[in-house]
């Protein structure tokens, strides 16, 4: 395959019925909120995942990807273990602005544009920011509804932010606090993606989602991840995110 179809590949993983208020809450409970979900979300020292991904399109025939995620603070390598046209690939992310690929069939280490992070990942329906993104510094929110379950926050851009989304709306379960449901908005107000976070598991109190399913509404194209396997704050060494490591 040719390197222009990698670029935009991710390393990851690597996510209702409320009643509505009439005005939006305070802003003091919509920053604790985010702040509990965002706590929730990086609880973990490490971690690495197994995921199976599955992306169907309307008319073509499903895809299969089989991707290995290891996780340490903002670093995160993926690599692919199938298909056979795959296998071996690697993506490593050092921080949102520097990625790096590992091309069996090159054998070289490339470096990813950053701004190929709003594309689509392989085919999928997730893009590169979408698995990456564990923090929503970038934007403010505001409760828009609240139930004795979920909170639902509506985040928009802050002032001088460039993002991906000019509105999220996030469905929040309150045991857990971490998300259950992430709808995303253009600029022109249409509402593109919705992402659903189903079957969280806890080893301890780090909870990961056993099943991150994208919707594309402008593609009609859905990719589902299933976790395989999971491994909570287990030793990863800090040169498995090297680009040394990638070649290996």
């Amino acid at each position: 395959m040719r390197f222009s179809r990698f670029v935009s590949i991710l390393a990851t993983t690597v996510a209702l019925g409320l009643s509505h208020a009439p005005a939006a809450l305070a802003d003091d409970a919509a920053d604790k909120a985010l702040a509990a979900t965002e706590a929730a979300m990086n609880k973990a020292k490490t971690l690495y995942l197994e995921y199976e991904a599955k992306t169907t399109e309307g008319g073509k025939p499903e895809k299969t990807v089989g991707i290995n995620v290891w996780m340490k603070g903002e670093k995160r390598l993926a690599e692919f273990t199938a298909p056979a046209d795959l296998k071996g690939t690697k993506v490593l992310i050092l921080s949102p602005t520097e990625m790096y690929v590992y091309l069996p069939s090159f054998g070289k280490v490339r470096r990813i544009a950053s701004h190929t992070s709003d594309q689509g990942a392989f085919g999928m329906a997730f893009s590169q920011g979408d698995l990456a993104t564990q923090k929503y510094g970038s934007y403010t929110p505001v409760v828009s509804s609240s139930s004795g379950k979920e909170v639902k926050l509506t985040l928009t851009p802050r002032s001088g932010q460039t993002t991906s989304y000019a509105k999220i709306e996030m469905t929040i379960t309150k045991d857990k606090n971490v998300p259950g449901e992430l709808k995303y908005y253009n600029n022109e107000g249409k509402l593109v993606k919705t992402e659903t976070r189903t079957g969280y598991s806890c080893d301890g109190d780090v909870c990961t989602p056993g099943t991150l399913k994208m919707v594309d509404h402008t593609k009609n194209l859905t990719t589902t991840l299933t976790r395989k396997k999971v491994k909570v704050n287990e030793g990863i060494n800090d040169d498995t995110f090297s680009k040394r490591n990638l070649e290996k």
